[in-house]
């Protein structure tokens, strides 16, 4: 597919950790979901950067955000410092150009 590395998007990053930081961890809602998955930042982020790759090889934004919602753990892993932005990155684009990719793109 060719996808490009991209540079790890800080201010995002941030603004998804003090967004976090404002939701009480007292509750039973998985805040740390909730929070990567808030307006689709950082899925808005990778399709504005891949779009082009990404429908070319078969991909609509809703069949990317498929794809996305195996790699939630691993967002919250990045956001939280417990994952690396390359180790991150090489998961999606391994499951775009994988079987699962394959896969999500079959399904209308």
């Amino acid at each position: 597919m060719g996808l490009a590395d991209l540079e790890e998007p800080m201010e995002l990053k941030k603004h998804l950790l003090k967004l976090r930081a404002t939701q009480s961890s007292k509750s039973t809602i998985d805040w740390d979901s909730v929070t990567v998955w808030i307006g689709n930042n950082i899925q808005k982020h990778l399709w504005s950067s891949w779009k082009s790759e990404l429908e070319t090889s078969g991909f609509t934004w809703q069949k990317f955000l498929k794809l996305m919602k195996y790699h939630t753990e691993d967002t919250i892993l990045w956001v939280n410092d417990k994952m690396a932005w390359g180790d991150f990155i090489g998961k999606v684009i391994e499951s775009l150009e994988g079987p699962l990719g394959e896969m999500i793109k079959r399904r209308s």
